[in-house]
């Protein structure tokens, strides 16, 4: 399942009803307002292996949300990528780059 169109929708719906609530991630009032500017994130992460479901979900302020976003599957994805000692070792026993 993917996170776009009507699961958006519910989500928000779900949680606009409930608000205001405290953001999950700064702690400050969100508000259901035009204006506010806010949005469903995820406690756990999707890339940390959390769910699309309510139970790991939470409102949030839209600039705590995006400044977050994308922070946890990187580290991920860097984990796996090969040092820059480890490249350059690598590109040296195959006459790259000049040695």
């Amino acid at each position: 399942m993917t996170w776009a169109g009507r699961v958006v929708t519910s989500a928000r719906d779900y949680w606009r009803a409930r608000l205001p609530l405290p953001c999950w991630r700064c702690g400050r009032p969100v508000v259901a307002s035009p204006e506010s500017g806010w949005h469903v994130g995820h406690v756990v992460d999707r890339a940390m292996g959390g769910a699309h479901g309510i139970e790991n979900q939470w409102p949030e302020h839209k600039h705590c949300n995006l400044s977050a976003g994308g922070r946890a599957g990187a580290a991920k994805t860097n984990a796996r990528r090969p040092t820059v000692a480890a490249r350059l070792d690598r590109e040296r026993d195959r006459g790259i780059r000049g040695w």
